[in-house]
């Protein structure tokens, strides 16, 4: 009854809480469901068949329900797979050639869900209700993972692309290989490569990463942030690959992999690791993989893998809550104790500066002049711009005619407005959706604590707002402009 008293408007009396959409409910539980805002199994046969209809990728589906098993705290989850399990094991069936469904067809969708479970942190499917799958250990899941490249391929590739390298990166790709062919015989095979935009660091990290990848041997890619993970070939975060700890600043703690687990086996069998966007690391999550690296592996720094990082200084330094500019520089890798006796290469040649385009050469070299302070003061032109007074003309300069535009996707495209605050965001956002006439659609998150016995009302945590998940009340219509964020399974 608290729900629906929060979410529907002027109700008249306790039958006409119960009705929604015109239809009304015996109970208020059911009225509550019937709205979307109860996480039960309705709700999830109904996503899983939404999937059905809209594609026949069954991979997808498998990694869909895997994320449903571990994170929809269901009381009972077994019946989505009783129901569907069929659809779920289609493309096995397809694979074998075969007319009717086996166990060993409905064995080889379980193990696919386990691999997605592992992957989404979770633990062996039998806990969630489902029969247990083939098993096997997760260690082979993970080291599979990273092993499943197609090497005939890769050196295909590599021969390509380090038939395009210059100098400067020829020589950081042969340092790399020669320290993985040697790493035996040095005590640091710690390498930073200085590379400002448009050198070609994510050129040469990815050709080293492929590489090292065709000799059958594993290279790990990790980077500071998850845009900066894309660019890697099987690129992860730092944090997710080594379990990294969220820390304070200024503490430091290990990476929370045990000595007998699956990832410190694929650890003990890594020849490289790729750590990209390092500059904007603290110092102290560097140190927490070098002191578990140690610790699982040899006395030696990070282990004794040889291990690149690359960055660029001229852009951002790690930063620090409340910090200033000398916390920065404090807690930046330069900082830490090992920087003296990483091996320093350097990226220098802009191919940006060989673009035919007029436009876009001086733009690279006037980039690079300003990161480097030879520019001096940067001042820009009286009539760089239009100056507004509030946030409605600032709108109707950047979104003019709106109305008529409001369903043309390329009109979207060319316009974009920045802005510093969360705050400021949210309000130009609601000015521009007001804009648009066409019919609003309401969709209520479903919120509930994750531990037992935490007696908080949902709408404490209705309230709650982040600028990395969506609002409790998300209004749109249509037209509007949606950005859907996934998480990426590598190693594709």
């Amino acid at each position: 009854m608290r729900l629906l008293l929060t979410h529907k408007k002027g109700p008249k009396s306790f039958k006409d809480l119960r009705t929604i959409e015109g239809q009304s409910y015996s109970s208020y539980r059911e009225a509550v469901k019937a709205m979307g805002l109860l996480n039960d199994e309705e709700t999830w046969k109904t996503t899983i068949m939404e999937i059905i209809n809209h594609t026949n990728d069954r991979r997808q589906l498998r990694a869909t329900y895997a994320s449903m098993l571990v994170f929809s705290d269901l009381e009972d989850q077994s019946t989505i797979w009783e129901e569907t399990k069929d659809l779920f094991a289609s493309d096995f069936l397809h694979h074998y050639k075969l007319t009717e469904y086996n166990d060993e067809i409905y064995l080889d969708a379980l193990d696919d869900i386990q691999e997605h479970v592992w992957n989404c942190g979770g633990g062996n499917i039998d806990q969630y209700g489902l029969p247990a799958s083939r098993g096997g250990e997760k260690t082979t899941n993970i080291i599979r993972r990273e092993r499943s490249y197609n090497k005939e391929k890769l050196a295909e590739e590599v021969k390509e692309k380090s038939a395009l390298l210059n100098n400067k990166q020829r020589h950081c790709y042969d340092t790399v290989l020669a320290r993985i062919e040697n790493s035996k015989k040095y005590a640091n095979n710690g390498i930073f490569i200085d590379a400002s935009g448009g050198t070609g660091k994510s050129f040469v990290l990815n050709t080293l990463l492929d590489t090292v990848r065709s000799h059958g041997k594993i290279a790990l890619a990790v980077a500071s942030s998850g845009i900066a993970a894309t660019v890697l070939h099987g690129g992860r975060t730092a944090h997710n690959m080594f379990k990294i700890p969220l820390m304070e600043y200024n503490e430091v703690r290990a990476c929370g992999v045990r000595k007998n687990s699956e990832l410190a086996k694929l650890l003990k069998m890594t020849s490289l690791i790729v750590w990209d966007e390092v500059v904007m690391a603290n110092k102290n999550t560097l140190t927490a993989l070098d002191i578990t690296l140690r610790d699982i592996l040899e006395e030696k720094f990070m282990g004794g893998i040889v291990f690149v990082c690359a960055g660029d200084f001229r852009q951002i330094l790690p930063v620090i809550r409340g910090g200033g500019k000398n916390d920065e520089l404090e807690y930046c890798i330069k900082s830490s104790y090992f920087w003296d006796d990483l091996i320093k290469l350097e990226l220098t040649h802009n191919v940006r500066l060989n673009a035919n385009d007029i436009e876009n050469k001086t733009f690279a070299k006037n980039l690079l002049a300003l990161g480097t302070g030879e520019s001096g003061p940067t001042e820009l032109p009286e009539k760089f711009g239009i100056t507004v007074q509030t946030r409605n003309e600032l709108v109707e300069k950047v979104y003019d005619n709106l109305e008529e535009n409001h369903l043309n996707s390329l009109y979207f495209e060319k316009r974009a407005i920045i802005s510093p605050t969360n705050d400021d965001v949210d309000r130009i956002n609601s000015i521009v959706y007001e804009k648009s006439k066409e019919r609003e659609k309401v969709y209520m998150s479903m919120d509930v604590a994750a531990e037992e016995g935490v007696d908080i009302q949902t709408s404490v945590f209705n309230a709650l707002t982040s600028p990395s998940i969506p609002p409790h009340e998300l209004k749109v219509k249509i037209g509007s402009v949606v950005m859907v964020m996934r998480n990426i399974c590598p190693p594709k």
